[in-house]
Formats: structure tokens, sequence, C-alpha cells
């Protein structure tokens, strides 16, 4: 890494840092300290609403219509959530999450927001709900900046997952960082992330009889241009007509 790149790069992350800290103030604050916990489950923080209004954008500018029915994977604290619940006629949203802390957020937001009108499911599942759902379809499953933790063998799972839980006609949506991100090219958590690339989820998803297509960088989609993954990448994942 030349000098030069090597002390901006350096600078970005401090001030990232430095951002996430102060953020963290909000904390102490009586009318702020419910949201903060909330953001700190999934982050960045300081962004709640932008991301909820994008997660609604995105499904919505690909076809979700209110009488959908929806899988969020990695619904967390109903950052999407919230919107889409709002926004899908009753019984249409299902979230599902690994960590039981954040399904507990999750129907504390249901609870807070009066949102249980519109009946809204909510799961842990540390296998993308094989036990949890049963027979159930969607017409469109969400996977909103997670598929970046997951190796080959568990992609492999998820596409059977959506293989078998996809309605005919049916999306999947999810998003990848871009091939030039620079967790790739200046790793602050080696490891911690698994570089996938349009092509790669190509081929794995071509062993499952799915199809896949990139639709371009999520800032395309309203999300916000002053967070850097901005530039992940859309996937679209579907299952060919017989």
């Amino acid at each position: 890494m030349a000098p030069g790149t090597q002390l901006f790069h350096r600078s970005k992350r401090a001030l990232m840092h430095l951002r996430r800290r102060l953020y963290g103030l909000r904390a102490l604050v009586p009318g702020l300290r419910e949201r903060h916990r909330f953001e700190a489950m999934v982050g960045p923080l300081g962004f709640w609403d932008e991301l909820q209004r994008y997660q609604l954008h995105v499904l919505c500018a690909n076809g979700l219509k209110p009488d959908h029915s929806l899988l969020d994977l990695g619904c967390g604290p109903l950052q999407g959530g919230v919107a889409f619940i709002r926004y899908l006629d009753k019984n249409r949203y299902t979230g599902i999450d690994l960590e039981p802390t954040r399904i507990q957020a999750a129907h504390a937001q249901v609870a807070r927001l009066s949102l249980a009108a519109k009946n809204p499911q909510l799961f842990v599942s540390s296998s993308f709900g094989k036990e949890e759902l049963h027979d159930r379809a969607f017409d469109f499953i969400w996977a909103s900046q997670i598929l970046y933790y997951f190796n080959d063998i568990v992609m492999g799972t998820l596409l059977d997952m959506i293989r078998q839980r996809l309605n005919p006609g049916g999306r999947f949506l999810g998003d990848i960082f871009s091939p030039d991100h620079y967790e790739f090219r200046y790793p602050e958590n080696p490891g911690r992330y698994i570089r996938h690339t349009p092509e790669s989820l190509q081929l794995l998803a071509a062993q499952k009889r799915l199809q896949t297509r990139c639709l371009g960088p999520i800032v395309n989609f309203q999300y916000p241009k002053r967070l850097y993954l901005r530039s992940n990448l859309l996937i679209e994942i579907t299952r060919p007509a017989p």
C-alpha cells in the first residue's frame, strides 16, 4: 500500500470510529436510549429512518405489492420490518433472526408501534427457518447486508431454502460487497467477511437450478450515499420456469 493511500485509509477508519463513539453517547440520553439500542443491534448508527426507507423502496422497486408474502432474513429489531409490516397486508410479513435478543426487540417494536393487528410472524432460527416455517413459501425473500457473512457451505444451505420456499415467480433479493470493497483491499477484520461475486454466486446457484442476476449498486435504490456500503451490489435469485 502506498504511504499516501495508507494515510488516507487510516484517517477514514479513524473518522468512522470517532463517529460511532459520538453516536454512542445517545445511549445516555433517556429519549434516545431505546432507539440507540435498536440501531446498535444492526448499525450503522444514525441512519435508522433512511435505511428503513431504503429497504422498503428497494423491494417495492423490484415488484413487492401489499398482497405479497415476504420473508425477511436477519430481520433484527425490524429496521426494515416496521416499514414492511405497515405496507403489507395482514399475515404477509415473516421475520427470522439468529439472535433471540433481536427477536425480543422486534416483538417490542410491534407492541410499541401498535402493529399487532397486521399479525407479523417472528422467529428465532439458526437454519433459515427450516424447522420453524414448516412448508410455507413466499413471494419475496429479503436478506439485507448479511450474505457476506456466509461461506460457500452456508450459502449452499441458503440456496436450498430459496429453491424450496420461493413461490412460482418469486424473487430473492440480497446484497454483497462490491469486488473492490476496501475491506478486501485493506482488511480491518481479516477473515470476517466472505468475498462473493455475481459470478461466484451464479455458479453456486446453478448447482441448485437457480438463476441469478446482478441489479447494480444499492445506492441506485436510495441507499444513503454517505454510507460506505453504498457500493454493495444487489443480487436477484429466481427459480427458472419449468
